[in-house]
């Protein structure tokens, strides 16, 4: 785990409702991921966010973007652009399955936040890719976990 600080980010994205439901988010991916190589922009940061907690929130309308930092872009069509501020966060590197991605987050918020004098802010907590979304399968991840936090 680090803590790092991250300038401004401007952030093509499209919104994927009831995130939850089967192949949803692969789905806003692929499109995402197409709309991105049209405009030669393909090889850049790749983020995903989770605007509900799916602990609170029923998984119907949990909201999830998945996002592709830029220097700007003009919200067209379902591409729509979001600024998000300069941020602190608590970063944790994930390589493998979705449970490891889990535990790393369990990790993050039951283990290291409630000792480490940060709270979390309003921003949401990112799932920043290593490459492009699903390059190595929907089985294998390869992400940078990304927790805004402040002192608190």
């Amino acid at each position: 785990m680090r803590l790092r600080r991250l300038p401004p980010r401007i952030v093509a994205y499209i919104r994927v409702l009831d995130s939850y439901r089967d192949g949803a988010v692969l789905r806003a991916i692929e499109r995402l991921v197409q709309w991105a190589d049209a405009r030669g922009l393909g090889d850049g940061q790749w983020l995903g966010y989770m605007w509900d907690d799916p602990e609170i929130v029923p998984h119907q309308k949990c909201r999830y973007d998945v996002g592709l930092e830029v220097l700007d872009v003009i919200a067209c069509g379902e591409v729509g652009r979001i600024e998000f501020p300069a941020m602190q966060v608590a970063e944790v590197e994930v390589r493998g399955p979705i449970d490891l991605e889990m535990r790393a987050l369990d990790w993050l918020f039951g283990t290291w936040l409630p000792t480490s004098g940060f709270v979390p802010t309003e921003q949401p907590g990112f799932e920043a890719w290593i490459g492009r979304p699903f390059a190595h399968g929907t089985n294998h991840f390869e992400l940078v976990l990304q927790l805004p936090v402040e002192r608190g």
